[in-house]
């Protein structure tokens, strides 16, 4: 038996619900399934609702009066064959000609947004530069560090003096230079332009000296480009300066959205979660972004930013499956700390401000915990089968998955591209920035990873392309400062190139420690503009096992696995064997040496072009030339002469025999010398989403 209730469009919350007298709102639905839920249900209830559009004003909200009892299931739904979207905005009609190519639209008075969406893109506010960035300029010999966080030093062509820069913001990556890592939006106080310096509202994170990059927006001033925006708040008055295949924006579809989540699921307390619900085939779209964006604090979040289309907390057993997620402010799907097991499947998840789906679980040490353990609160999600695309639009070290002490979870079969910085991230707490003392234990080298809880993972199939884009020191899978256990096996990561600075393939970053990289393709990884492609495989930290991969066809590439030791974080014990390296640089590359960086390698097989293998870095070996970063290549003779000739006796120099290079197929002939070294082969037909 199962319980059908109906909402529609053109429904009446004073209907009964059913297919021919239909509810309004959801809430109205909602109510009824928490009276069935409060009565005692024996069966399962499904809400469908019928294609169209509803608009929010307020997110939906979930919680335990929300949950099935008695393993018995609460679907919300769409009509079969029809799809309803919940967008969290307000369609713009209304539009007249004002000059050029721009238009108008009054709006309700006390409207206000910070991003807006046409035809399902983003339409971004009006900007200086209208595309790329300023640089700053360098700060003042009497400014210390603190003055350096208050501001900006600018040079006077980029921002005239008869500008008008009331009620603007600056997107900037702070730092000096290469220093691109996070970026952030600050709101203007003040210009002055005798010194040629912009004031925050508030203070930067870090410093910002000269050559960060930047943009200001927010100022009809700066309308002057197709596809952006400017919103006069003192006279509800929408300026749009239409892109040159528009002729008249009453023809599409423009909502401006009014709140920054659109369904939040979040229970009464971690013993009281929501639980047993589920999603399908739903279109989420239109959320705001935030006035400010503060980067994070030792890779935690904000609490003001801890948003998505969808956002979950204090939860287990959620579905959300088959579904559109598109045009968010922030995140698509946020799980906060209190989540366990939560099912993310099949869906498009597209334009988002920031992350596509975020995982974040407690800071080490923080919470209401006496122990790691107990600590230990955000696992065993299985995120498949989705298409993320087009992330960090808003937030330039934007990704398509973030793992933050979230471990023991499936992520599989996605395809992620186009984002700014990492297709799936990794992060936790390096163990020499640990405090003492964590929940009153103190921390030592042998308990220290009992503490990071981004473990055994299982990062898999995934097919990740287009990242890396506008950051630096990247890669299209990045970990640093993680739990141990990491599996990241069968991954395809192509045609993605390095734009700004530096970046890597697979990126084991500091203190990532005990993971296995297995039979992942690394293709087509490219350098462009000012950018330089570095190692496909970089790893630092302990014990790494990287076996049967292939690394093919990267010509831009430094090396294709490379070695660092640095900031005070061990990198040893390393196990290289049965990769293929094809046409991708120098075979290893060594920041630095110490005698325990490889535990061993062995049995590759390596072709550069009929070239010599050569190795690069810096090695305690005789030299044979200077290599591309500065420091020095070495003969394969001399290579093989370190350490009595533990390294490399049965690796191979020699062709593949792939099946058709030139094509993009590389699977192997039988007669593939890797064979011979233990090569396993790579099961393509299971990349990607199924």
């Amino acid at each position: 038996m199962i319980t059908n209730y109906y909402v529609a469009p053109n429904g009446n919350d004073n209907a009964i619900g059913s297919l021919d007298d239909p509810f309004l709102t959801i809430q109205r639905a909602q109510e009824e399934v928490r009276k069935q839920i409060k009565n005692g249900m024996s069966h399962d209830i499904s809400i469908f609702l019928r294609g169209g559009l509803y608009e929010l004003d307020a997110p939906l909200r979930f919680d335990n009066r929300d949950s099935s009892r008695d393993r018995c299931h609460v679907q919300y739904t769409s009509y079969p064959g029809e799809r309803a979207t919940i967008a969290g905005g307000k369609q713009i009609t209304g539009w007249t000609p004002y000059k050029g190519k721009v238009w108008i639209a009054k709006l309700e008075c006390g409207m206000h947004f910070l991003t807006l969406y046409a035809d399902g893109h983003r339409i971004h506010q009006a900007r200086l530069p209208a595309t790329g960035y300023f640089e700053t300029e360098k700060p003042s010999v009497h400014d210390d560090e603190q003055n350096n966080k208050q501001g900006i030093h600018y040079r006077s062509e980029d921002l005239p003096s008869h500008y008008d820069l009331t009620g603007t913001q600056l997107f900037v990556w702070p730092g000096e230079g290469e220093w691109n890592w996070f970026t952030e939006t600050k709101p203007v106080a003040s210009n002055h332009a005798e010194r040629q310096q912009l004031l925050f509202e508030s203070d930067a994170t870090w410093p910002i000296g000269a050559g960060s990059r930047y943009y200001i927006q927010g100022s009809l001033d700066f309308l002057q480009a197709p596809g952006q925006f400017h919103l006069d708040k003192a006279s509800s008055t929408l300026y749009y300066y239409v892109s040159d295949d528009v002729s008249d924006p009453n023809e599409q579809t423009i909502i401006a959205p009014t709140i920054k989540r659109l369904l939040e699921i979040n229970g009464e307390s971690p013993h009281e979660p929501v639980q047993n619900i589920s999603f399908t085939g739903l279109t989420f779209a239109c959320t705001d972004f935030f006035r400010e964006y503060r980067m994070m604090d030792d890779n935690v979040e904000q609490a003001e930013h801890r948003e998505g289309l969808i956002y979950i907390n204090h939860a287990r057993h959620i579905q959300v499956t088959s579904c559109k997620l598109e045009q968010s402010g922030s995140c698509g799907i946020y799980l906060d700390h209190y989540t366990y097991d939560i099912t993310i499947d099949s869906n498009d998840i597209q334009h988002f401000g920031y992350i596509g789906i975020s995982l974040n679980g407690f800071a080490p040490g923080t919470g209401p915990f006496t122990s790691p353990l107990a600590s230990y609160t955000n696992s065993y999600h299985k995120i498949k089968n989705n298409r993320i695309e087009h992330g960090g639009e808003l937030v330039g070290h934007g990704c398509g998955i973030l793992l933050y002490q979230s471990g023991n979870n499936e992520i599989t079969n996605n395809l992620i591209a186009n984002m700014p910085r990492y297709g799936i991230s990794l992060k936790g707490l390096r163990h020499k920035t640990m405090p003492s003392k964590l929940y009153g234990i103190p921390v030592t080298w042998e308990n220290h990873w009992d503490f990071l809880h981004s473990r055994s993972n299982f990062i898999a199939y995934n097919d990740i392309s287009k990242v890396m884009t506008d950051s630096q020191d990247g890669g299209l899978i990045e970990a640093w400062g993680v739990g141990r256990g990491n599996v990241i096996h069968s991954n395809y990561l192509h045609d993605s190139g390095i734009h700004f600075s530096f970046g890597f393939g697979i990126y084991l970053d500091d203190a990532a420690d005990d993971f296995t990289v297995t039979n992942n393709i690394i293709t087509s990884l490219y350098s462009t503009g000012e950018g330089k492609l570095w190692m496909l495989i970089f790893s630092k930290g302990i014990g790494n096992r990287i076996k049967n991969n292939l690394l093919v066809a990267n010509p831009d590439a430094i090396s294709a696995i490379g070695s660092q030791e640095m900031a005070d974080e061990e990198n040893k014990h390393i196990e290289i064997c049965s990769n293929i390296i094809y046409n991708s640089g120098y075979l290893y590359y060594f920041v630095n040496y110490s005698d325990e960086r490889f535990s061993s390698s062995d049995r590759n097989l390596y072709w550069m072009n009929n070239k010599p293998c050569i190795i690069a870095g810096s090695l305690p070996l005789l030299a044979s030339g200077d290599d591309a970063l500065g420091r020095q290549e070495y003969s394969w003779e001399q290579w093989r002469l370190l350490a009595q000739g533990k390294y490399d006796k049965h690796t191979i120099h020699g062709e593949p025999l792939f099946q058709c290079a030139k094509d993009g197929d590389y699977r192997l002939h039988s007669s593939s010398p890797a064979y011979q070294l233990g090569w396993s082969d790579i099961e393509f037909e299971k990349i990607g989403p199924k």
